[in-house]
C-alpha cells in the first residue's frame, strides 16, 4: 500500500512546480508521519500554505489530508512514529531516529558509490552556504587528512569564477546547504553538472531540484521540532562518509598520511606538550 501511495504522490513529478516538488519529497519520505500531521503543519514545515498541499493532493485524487490517511490506514506494516516532537525527550527521540536514518542510509549502494567517488577523484571540491558552510569546513578539513587534493571553498562573498575554472570531469564537487536554500547552491549545481563534473549533494529531504541534477544525493532529516532546524544527523552524515573514506581508501595508507602531516605539524607549528596522538 505504502509503495503504490508513494507512486501516486510522485507520479508526474517531472511537471511540478517547485512547491508541489518539495511536498511530494516530504511525503514521500514520511508517510509514516503523515496520521500526526495536517496540512497547516506539513505546509509549515515546508514554507508553503495549507491551501498549497490540499491543492496538491485533490491534484493527486485525495480530497484532503484526510483521504491520504484514509488510504495509508490499511498498510499495517507502516513504522508508525511520533508526531512532531514537542517535549525535550520527544525531540531527542526525533533527533535519535534522524541519526539512526544516517546509518542506515550508510548500508545503501547509493552510499558506497558516494565514498568511492571521493576517494578516488582527482581533486574534491566542498562548498557548504549560509549556516552549513561549517559543517562543509569541517569535512574538508577532517578530508584533507585522509586524502591529497580537497577544497575548500568559501561561499559568502559569491566568488565561485575560479573553482569553476578549475573543475574537471575527474573531479567531484560536494555541496552542502539546507532550506531555505541558496541560489548560489542551485547555481554552482547547474554549472557543474552542464561541465560534466560528478556531483554530490548532501542536504535535507526537501530539496525540489537535487534528485534532477545527480544520482548522487544524501540527505539527512533536520526538522526535529526546535526552533531552529538542527544539523546533527547532517554533521553525522558528513562524519560517517569520513569514516567509509578511510576504509576504501585503506586504514594502513590513511595511518601513513597522517604520519607525515603530524611531523610537518610539529615541525612548523608544534602540539602543546601531553597531547597524544589520534
Amino acid at each position: 500500500m505504502a509503495d503504490t501511495v508513494r507512486d501516486r504522490i510522485r507520479s508526474g513529478y517531472e511537471d511540478f512546480t517547485v512547491a508541489e516538488r518539495m511536498i511530494a519529497n516530504w511525503l514521500s519520505d514520511n508517510l509514516d508521519r503523515v496520521p500526526f500531521e495536517t496540512a497547516a503543519s506539513i505546509g509549515a514545515r515546508l514554507g508553503v500554505s495549507a491551501m498549497t498541499v490540499g491543492r496538491f493532493l485533490k491534484a493527486r485524487g485525495w480530497h484532503g489530508l484526510a483521504a491520504l490517511k484514509s488510504a495509508l490506514r490499511d498498510d499495517l506494516n507502516a513504522p508508525w512514529l511520533l508526531a512532531r516532537p514537542q517535549s525535550r525527550d520527544s525531540r531527542l527521540q526525533a533527533e535519535h531516529a534522524a541519526v539512526a536514518d544516517v546509518y542506515a542510509l550508510a548500508a545503501t549502494p547509493l552510499w558506497g558509490e558516494v565514498v568511492r567517488l571521493l576517494a578516488h577523484a582527482r581533486t574534491v571540491h566542498v562548498a557548504g552556504f549560509q549556516t552549513e558552510r561549517g559543517l562543509a569546513a569541517a569535512f574538508a578539513d577532517h578530508l584533507t587528512y585522509v586524502r591529497p587534493s580537497v577544497r575548500s571553498h568559501e561561499t559568502g562573498a559569491g566568488r565561485f569564477s575560479a573553482m569553476l575554472a578549475e573543475l574537471e570531469p575527474s573531479d567531484v564537487l560536494v555541496l552542502v546547504d539546507i532550506r531555505r536554500y541558496s541560489r548560489h547552491f542551485l547555481m554552482l549545481a547547474e554549472r557543474a553538472v552542464a561541465q560534466n563534473v560528478p556531483l554530490v549533494v548532501v542536504t535535507d529531504p526537501y530539496c525540489p531540484w537535487a534528485r534532477d541534477l545527480t544520482p548522487y544525493f544524501l540527505t539527512a532529516e533536520v526538522s526535529l521540532g526546535h526552533f531552529w532546524d538542527m544539523n546533527s544527523a547532517l554533521g553525522s552524515l558528513l562524519n560517517l562518509l569520513i569514516d567509509d573514506i578511510v576504509r576504501d581508501i585503506g586504514v594502513a595508507d590513511v595511518h601513513q598520511r597522517l604520519s607525515v602531516l603530524s611531523g610537518t605539524y610539529s615541525e612548523f607549528i608544534g602540539f602543546l606538550p601531553g597531547g597524544s596522538a589520534r
